[in-house]
């Protein structure tokens, strides 16, 4: 009997930014099983620092090299955008695709269903808070051809549990339909880059030894609540006997103007940095003594589970969604009120107040992380789902 021949995948995301879709799509194509399937990478954009990340011998290309010099008036780049990946995946025979971010999935589902390929698609945000924010103009219509497409698709993936039923009630979907497909955590990955150094010599300042590393981690905008952990620290910093902090902000975005004034508003400057991307996040979240999230909404954020994965204590913010199901409704980390500056001051006092306990409920989370959120184990599930959508 002969081997069956490997199922062409297709992959499809906006671009290759530093974001957690971006990376989680690095993660998978790095571990899917090349000898069942045959992937290919279609972008929006070729851009973005994590291009370098992508396996050498994946097949890479984007919808700006395929009509690169041609000016479509903005009414019509939709169509035309959606047209040409219905070509692409023709061109090459997929046999099933798969995409991240809704803003994909309008071009990605709407392609495959036009070139009759099965497609799952992925939510990765709630969309009850993260729908408005990016969905820009006619977002009526966006989320009324989401609905469409969600139906259409042969699976509908989400992050999280949470965001899942909710993105069943914001676009009007039976209940059900979407299944929940955990992040996956690469733990070898995660050890060797924890390993290496942060080469900067302001992190490792610790003035008078009293010094606490806090690392935050995320796209420089409203949503991810850094201006919230900016006034958490100015509120302790001037309280009696309050220790000299080192926070450090990983990540570039449209708010770093403005979270910089803010920053030298509350007269910071020595103690918070806007340290901009960075290649290896991991060695930061390591050396850090705390890891905050302070988002305003999330859907099932890979960088609150590396830095549990590093055994460094965590504090979150209890948005929708993810970061309950994360910590286990906060048995493996601390969580508080979303969107208050003051709720994550409390919670670093609290960690001030007692960090044996905190490292102590870290390595717990550290040995969950390993046993549920492995890349293995999501990859693993996603080749299932793969090889079920290529067979209809």
């Amino acid at each position: 009997m002969g081997t069956a021949a490997a199922i062409k995948a297709v992959f499809a995301i906006g671009g290759m930014y530093g974001g957690g879709s971006e990376r989680q799509m690095v993660s998978l194509l790095r571990h899917l099983d090349t000898r069942r399937f045959r992937p290919a990478l279609y972008l929006a954009s070729r851009a973005g620092p994590l291009l370098e990340e992508l396996p050498e011998e994946l097949s890479v290309t984007s919808f700006d090299e395929r009509y690169r010099g041609s000016h479509w008036p903005q009414r019509l780049m939709y169509r035309r955008r959606v047209l040409d990946m219905a070509k692409y995946l023709r061109e090459v025979q997929a046999d099933v695709c798969y995409d991240r971010t809704f803003l994909m999935t309008l071009i990605s589902a709407a392609a495959a269903q036009r070139a009759g390929v099965p497609n799952i698609s992925t939510v990765v945000t709630d969309p009850t808070r993260g729908f408005a924010p990016i969905a820009g103009r006619f977002q009526f219509l966006k989320r009324r051809i989401l609905r469409r497409l969600y139906r259409r698709s042969r699976f509908v993936l989400a992050n999280s549990t949470a965001s899942a039923r909710n993105a069943e009630r914001f676009y009007g979907l039976p209940a059900g339909l979407i299944t929940t497909h955990y992040n996956g955590i690469d733990l070898e990955r995660v050890e060797r880059l924890a390993a290496q150094p942060v080469n900067d010599p302001w992190w490792h300042t610790r003035g008078d030894g009293r010094a606490i590393r806090i690392v935050a981690a995320g796209r420089l905008n409203r949503e991810k609540g850094f201006h919230h952990l900016i006034d958490a620290v100015a509120q302790i910093s001037r309280e009696p006997a309050a220790p000299s902090f080192r926070v450090a902000i990983l990540g570039e975005g449209d708010a770093r103007a403005t979270l910089a004034a803010q920053i030298d508003q509350h007269q910071l400057s020595e103690s918070v940095h806007l340290v901009g991307f960075q290649n290896n996040p991991i060695a930061w979240f390591q050396s850090a003594d705390l890891f905050v999230l302070s988002s305003l909404l999330e859907g099932m954020p890979n960088v609150l589970l590396e830095a549990m994965a590093c055994g460094t204590p965590v504090l979150s913010t209890d948005c929708p969604s993810g970061p309950a199901e994360i910590t286990r409704e906060g048995e493996f980390g601390a969580l508080c009120q979303v969107d208050s500056s003051e709720a994550l001051a409390a919670g670093i006092r609290q960690y001030l107040r007692d960090p044996a306990a905190a490292r102590t409920r870290a390595a717990a989370a550290q040995r969950h992380v390993g046993s549920t959120f492995s890349i293995q184990t999501a990859v693993a599930r996603l080749e299932e789902l793969l090889e079920l959508a290529a067979a209809r």
